[in-house]
């Protein structure tokens, strides 16, 4: 569907307001996209100013239906880039909720507005059934996205935080070479229907890894 919007080529960035968030956007914008993050009400100061004064932001909660389709009208593709590692009780975010249920709300949004070019960001190791409760809801979430029919392309990197204390595990270097390939391909059809995974921590081998299904 045709939106005034795609003239600057907005891409709906989930997540934005995260630490790979900030370097994702930066790397949109040099890549000439302009980024329209999903951000959860409240959460607004926590975007970078360096971002802040090049996107758009539309507030909205990822676990709301409505609030994904707002998000997504008018852009010409989707970044998912937004996912909870832990469950804090006192606020009712689950797995199941902020991940699998997340994840079918993009895709919905998607669908609705006739957005082709999806980029998914899960994490290396996570499949459906795994027994740890994280790795299981990343798996499914994944899976839904790859048997979409969007036109798609799976980035799969190490856990960078440490769940005892949230300590980010990677260097900046790492953040903005994974950042800046999640950036390309958004344009490149030659990563449609790709899983791009690497367990390493330093670093982010994009031009180097094999570009398998």
């Amino acid at each position: 569907m045709y939106s005034a919007f795609m003239q600057y080529k907005e891409v709906l960035v989930t997540g934005g307001t995260g630490l790979l968030g900030r370097y994702v956007c930066l790397s949109l914008i040099g890549h000439g996209f302009l980024p329209r993050l999903l951000a959860a009400p409240g959460s607004e100061g926590r975007i970078a100013p360096d971002v802040r004064e090049r996107c758009r932001v539309t507030p909205g909660e990822l676990t709301v239906r409505e609030s994904v389709e707002m998000g997504a009208q008018g852009t010409s593709a989707i970044v998912h880039l937004a996912e909870v590692w832990k469950e804090p009780p006192r606020r009712g975010i689950t797995f199941e909720e902020a991940n699998v249920h997340a994840a079918a709300n993009v895709l919905h949004a998607a669908s609705v507005w006739g957005i082709r070019r999806l980029i998914f960001v899960g994490v290396a190791g996570a499949y459906p059934g795994d027994p740890d409760p994280y790795l299981d809801a990343r798996g499914r979430a994944e899976a839904l996205v790859r048997g979409s029919d969007r036109a798609w392309t799976v980035f799969r990197p190490a856990a960078w935080y440490d769940l005892r204390d949230d300590t980010p595990r990677v260097s900046v270097e790492y953040l903005e070479d994974l950042a800046g390939a999640i950036a390309d391909s958004v344009r490149r059809q030659d990563t449609v229907g790709r899983v791009y995974e690497n367990t390493a921590t330093d670093r982010f081998p994009w031009k180097e890894l094999p570009r398998g299904r």
